[in-house]
């Protein structure tokens, strides 16, 4: 559990009180873990649509299976065919089922950008960047930093200027 001081291992997460993050039809996001924030996918953006983990991992698979075909193509040809139309949809069929069923994640988009001392309470956030989990903001308190409090009970600080990427769940 994360601390003012550092990380204590021993600690006991507190409980949450506060209602979940949900979505448009009321469901709490697929990727919500017990510490209160949320698990995504869809880092890759192409305007206002998120591309899907599982696309990009097919396309690594493609890639991949392209320059092991190469160094077989002239001993089996067949094998490298094979390799080619197979592993890129492995590699995207195993990548959905992991982000679905073993670590689900949510799909995510960013929506803009707001100083942190702008934020206010509701409103849903990338932790680390443009990328990455999103938390939900239930408390802020302005000092000479800002202290925003997440569902679960974590927080950040950030500098008053610090410009903080929103995000929209859409599962």
């Amino acid at each position: 559990m994360q601390t003012d001081t550092g990380i204590d291992l021993f600690r006991k997460p507190p409980e949450i009180t506060d209602p979940p993050p949900s979505l448009d039809h009321g469901k709490p996001p697929r990727g919500l873990t017990k510490a209160g924030w949320i698990r995504t996918t869809g880092w890759l953006q192409v305007g206002d649509h998120p591309v899907h983990s599982a696309h990009v991992a097919t396309v690594v698979g493609l890639l991949w299976s392209l320059v092991v075909a190469a160094v077989l193509v002239t001993a089996f040809p067949v094998v490298a065919g094979v390799l080619v139309l197979t592993v890129p949809v492995l590699c995207g069929g195993f990548w959905w089922l992991f982000t679905t069923f073993l670590r689900p994640s949510s799909l995510a988009r960013n929506v803009g950008t707001k100083q942190a001392d702008s934020l206010s309470p509701g409103d849903l956030v990338r932790l680390y960047g443009s990328i990455g989990p999103i938390a939900q903001v239930t408390e802020v308190a302005l000092g000479s930093d800002v202290r925003v409090t997440f569902h679960g009970g974590s927080h950040r600080s950030w500098a008053r200027d610090q410009v903080v990427h929103l995000a929209e769940l859409l599962s």
